[in-house]
C-alpha cells in the first residue's frame, strides 16, 4: 500500500498541506484516514461535495441493480434531456454540450470562440486557473507555471490584473481584433477568494461585445456553490458562454458548456470537431439531476451560509485575540483568511503580497489538528508561481464541525506563536 500511494503522491497533493492525509473514507464533511484519524474537511473532492461526501448515495440505492445503462456513447439518452433543459433555464442559454470535466469544457468554449471569431488569443486575469490543456494554463500566474508548453500557447495568451479596468482598457485597444475570447473566474477563488469588483464584470462582457469577441465566464468552481444561478445570477450579469463542473455532479465527471445558437453555429455545422466517448454518461448525468434536486429546496444554501457565518466570526475573534493581523474575505459557499494587515485583497498580486508563507504554517498546523484546508500552491521558489487556495463549506459542515474547526483554530495559532 505504501509503495502505491507514493507512486500516486505528487505536487497536486500539496493542496493538503506538505503531507498527504490517505483516506479511507469520507462521509459528511469528514474524512477518515487510513490510521483512523479523523479530519474536518473543506477541500470537499477538489470542491465537488457542496452536500458533503455520500450525499448521492441514495441514486446509487436507486439504481439498483443498475438496470439504467451508464454510458450510451453517442446517442442521447432521456435523462440528458432533462438535465438540458434545466441547466439552459438556469444559465439563460441557449445550446449546449457535455463534457467530463470542466478542463475539457472551457478548452471546447475557447474552440468555439476562435472558429466563431477567427481570431487567436485569448485574455484573462492573474491567478485565474482555466485547466490544465496548454492553452489554458498559460497566463495562469505571471511566471510560467508548467513545463512542456507550446510556444505559442503563451503567446496567444494575454495576461492582466483582475479588477484592473485601465489593463482591460488598454488590452482590448491594443490587441482588440486579435482577441478571440476573454475569459474569467467571475469570483477569484485561485487567490483566496477575490470578488470582483462593482462593474468590472459589466466591463468584461460589454468589451467583449464592443470588440466582437465572446466572453466565458468558468463557473468550474461558483456555478451552484455561490447560488442556483451562479455567480451570473448572484451579480446579473451574463457572458456569452459559461461553463459549470464540480458542485453540479455530487463527486462524478462532468462538465458543461452553455452558449447561444449564433456562438455554437460552428458547432452544429460541424466546422468545429468536439467528441469524448464518456460525455454527458447517464450516471453523471442521474447525479446531476439528484443534486438540483436537493439544491432547489434552499436548505443546502441556507445550512451553508449558517456554518460560513459561524466559522468566520469565530476565526476572527481568535486572530484579533492573537494579534496576528489577519483578514478573512468571503463570498457565498467560501472564504479566505488572509494573513495582513490590509482590509481588501483585490487582485492575484494582493494575495501573494500577504504573509503567505505564514499561511502555509497556519494550513500544516490545522491539517495535524485534524482540520484539511486548501493551501493553494505554495511551494514554488519564485513568488509569482504561487497561489492561495480558499475554505470551501458544505451543507454537511453542522455546529459539530465548526466547534471542532475554531478549536483546532485557535490550537494551531497558539502553536505558530510558541
Amino acid at each position: 500500500m505504501e509503495r502505491s500511494i507514493e507512486l500516486i503522491n505528487d505536487r497536486l497533493s500539496g493542496r493538503y498541506g506538505h503531507t498527504n492525509v490517505v483516506v479511507a473514507n469520507a462521509v459528511g464533511a469528514t474524512i477518515e484516514a487510513e490510521d483512523s484519524t479523523l479530519y474536518v474537511d473543506y477541500i470537499l473532492g477538489n470542491l465537488t461535495q457542496l452536500r458533503g461526501f455520500r450525499s448521492i448515495a441514495s441514486l446509487f440505492k436507486s439504481l439498483g441493480d443498475v438496470s439504467t445503462p451508464t454510458n450510451v456513447g453517442d446517442n442521447p439518452h432521456a435523462v440528458q434531456g432533462v438535465l438540458a433543459g434545466k441547466l439552459l433555464k438556469i444559465a439563460k442559454k441557449e445550446c449546449l454540450r457535455f463534457t467530463n470535466s470542466g478542463s475539457e469544457a472551457v478548452h471546447l468554449g475557447v474552440r468555439v470562440a476562435r472558429a466563431h471569431t477567427g481570431r487567436k488569443k485569448i485574455l484573462r486575469f492573474h491567478g485565474h486557473y482555466h485547466g490544465w490543456y496548454s492553452e489554458e494554463i498559460a497566463g495562469f500566474v505571471p511566471v510560467q507555471y508548467s513545463a512542456g508548453l507550446a510556444e505559442e500557447a503563451n503567446a496567444n495568451s494575454i495576461s492582466i490584473e483582475w479588477n484592473n479596468l485601465d489593463a482591460l482598457n488598454e488590452a482590448f485597444e491594443q490587441y482588440g481584433d486579435q482577441i478571440a475570447c476573454v475569459i474569467c473566474e467571475p469570483i477569484l477563488a485561485h487567490s483566496g477568494t477575490i470578488p470582483a469588483k462593482e462593474g468590472f464584470l459589466e466591463a468584461i462582457v460589454g468589451q467583449a461585445s464592443r470588440y466582437g469577441c465572446l466572453s466565458i465566464f468558468d463557473e468550474c468552481i461558483t456555478g451552484f456553490r455561490v447560488g442556483l444561478h451562479g455567480a451570473q445570477g448572484l451579480y446579473r450579469v451574463y457572458a456569452d458562454m459559461v461553463v459549470y463542473s464540480k458542485a453540479i455532479s455530487g463527486g462524478l465527471p462532468f462538465g458543461v458548456l452553455l452558449g447561444m445558437k449564433e456562438h455554437f453555429a460552428p458547432l452544429s455545422e460541424g466546422k468545429v470537431f468536439h467528441a469524448s466517448t464518456y460525455d454527458g454518461n447517464v450516471l453523471s448525468a442521474l447525479s446531476c439531476l439528484e443534486v438540483l434536486s436537493e439544491l432547489e429546496r434552499g436548505e443546502t444554501y441556507e445550512l451553508v451560509e449558517r456554518a460560513q457565518g459561524q466559522l468566520i466570526d469565530g476565526i476572527r475573534t481568535i486572530m484579533l485575540r492573537s494579534g496576528l493581523p489577519c483578514h478573512v474575505q468571503s463570498v457565498p459557499g467560501f472564504f479566505q483568511v488572509y494573513f495582513t494587515s490590509a482590509n481588501d485583497i483585490d487582485s492575484y498580486h494582493a494575495a501573494m503580497a500577504t504573509d503567505y508563507p505564514l499561511y502555509r504554517r497556519f494550513v500544516a498546523r490545522m491539517r495535524d489538528n485534524h482540520v484539511l484546508i486548501s493551501e493553494g500552491d505554495l511551494s514554488h521558489p519564485q513568488l509569482y508561481q504561487n497561489w492561495i487556495g480558499s475554505w470551501f463549506l458544505s451543507s454537511a459542515h453542522d455546529d459539530s464541525a465548526v466547534a471542532k474547526t475554531l478549536e483546532a483554530c485557535e490550537k494551531s495559532v497558539k502553536e505558530l506563536l510558541a
